[in-house]
């Protein structure tokens, strides 16, 4: 089978081009040949990724669009032209089977194009924020009413699968995202102290993530540890002097990943912190979910829905989850202090998976046949 897989991929950082990653690493390890078509080489520099290894993986290509265009009035990036232009080059020299597309904006309307040009059906996929910025509050309205009626398949979740059954009976439920055991294996690297994490972007609405709270409760820590803040995002410098002005006593800023080297960096650390409740949008994380599979313990508050990170594993203790009460500060510090001083060094725990990473990409193929 040969599949067009339109979506962001690295070197962009974010939720969907991690799992756009594994999945298509998977379908071309299955025998499919895979093209990836992506706008990730005009990602902005704030959000680039400079640890961007060439991996050379049979079966699998990834086509940029053409990064440089004419200004114009209005001056405008036109995703959805570069993004489209290049989709017909790929289906036209490659006889492609399958369109799959990930994000309703820009994505899923630029795989509505192409079919509606090819007559080559196409996969509709989303993520959390584009149902709430976009299909939610009625813009673009006709024209994501016509991508979601007319794909020849869409996957989504439990959750959110009434949004479309009332315009396409062509819904399929599958895992938002299953991590590659033989990479996110529980796996450490020995260090002196403790080591808590934030990963993610650091965007303009950094406060939205708890981000602020992080700052609060480590600036009271004086116990020995670490904290490492991997993110960018045009709200970094910002951010960066907030932590600078509440004198966090370690701290280390690190840039963002490539989602091959996500499995080495969480073999780093100790803790991962994940705090949803400042977040008008509550949606699936990529980043605990890969956490939960190498067995990392999870740091976050009392509102994050666990049972969505541990329907697919069998964890073995309900300890992996700390959940800290945000809006009293000084019991944070004090829970965070007891768990820097009963550290007695890098663990993990060793849980059983009852949905495997094999099982993800052969569910996704089978939609691929029904199709």
């Amino acid at each position: 089978m040969k599949v067009c897989i339109i979506s962001k991929y690295p070197p962009i950082q974010g939720g969907v081009s991690a799992k756009t990653y594994w999945l298509a690493r998977g379908f071309a390890e299955a025998g499919h040949e895979i093209h990836v078509v992506t706008n990730g080489n005009c990602v902005e520099k704030e959000y680039f990724i400079d640890d961007n290894p060439d991996e050379l993986i049979p079966n699998l290509a990834v086509h940029f669009v053409t990064p440089d265009i004419p200004w114009h009035i209005p001056d405008s990036k036109l995703y959805t032209s570069r993004l489209l232009d290049k989709a017909l080059e790929i289906t036209e020299n490659h006889q492609i089977d399958i369109i799959d597309t990930n994000y309703l904006v820009p994505y899923g309307i630029v795989g509505y194009l192409l079919s509606n040009i090819t007559g080559i059906p196409y996969i509709l996929r989303h993520g959390g924020s584009d149902l709430a910025k976009f299909l939610h509050k009625g813009l673009f309205s006709h024209r994501l009413g016509s991508v979601v009626q007319n794909a020849a398949a869409i996957i989504t979740d439990d959750k959110n699968r009434g949004v479309f059954e009332a315009t396409n009976s062509n819904v399929y439920v599958l895992p938002r995202y299953i991590p590659d055991e033989k990479y996110f294996k529980s796996t450490m690297i020995s260090h002196e102290v403790p080591t808590f994490a934030y990963i993610g972007k650091i965007n303009h609405y950094w406060k939205y993530k708890s981000l602020d709270k992080i700052v609060d409760i480590f600036s009271g820590i004086k116990e020995e540890h670490t904290l490492h803040l991997v993110g960018q995002g045009k709200g970094f410098r910002e951010f960066a002097k907030f932590v600078e002005a509440h004198g966090i006593r370690t701290h280390e800023f690190r840039k963002f990943v490539h989602p091959v080297n996500m499995p080495y960096l969480l073999g780093h650390i100790d803790y991962l912190l994940y705090f949803s409740q400042d977040n008008p949008i509550k949606d699936f994380s990529n980043i605990v979910c890969e956490a939960v599979w190498s067995g990392v313990p999870v740091i976050t508050d009392g509102q994050m829905d666990i049972k969505e990170y541990t329907q697919y594993t069998k964890v073995v203790s309900e300890n992996q989850f700390v959940r800290l009460e945000l809006g009293d500060m000084k019991a944070a510090q004090e829970k965070i202090a007891a768990i820097i001083n009963e550290w007695s060094g890098p663990s993990r725990y060793t849980n059983e998976i009852d949905y495997g990473y094999d099982r993800y990409v052969e569910a996704n193929l089978k939609t691929y046949d029904r199709v």
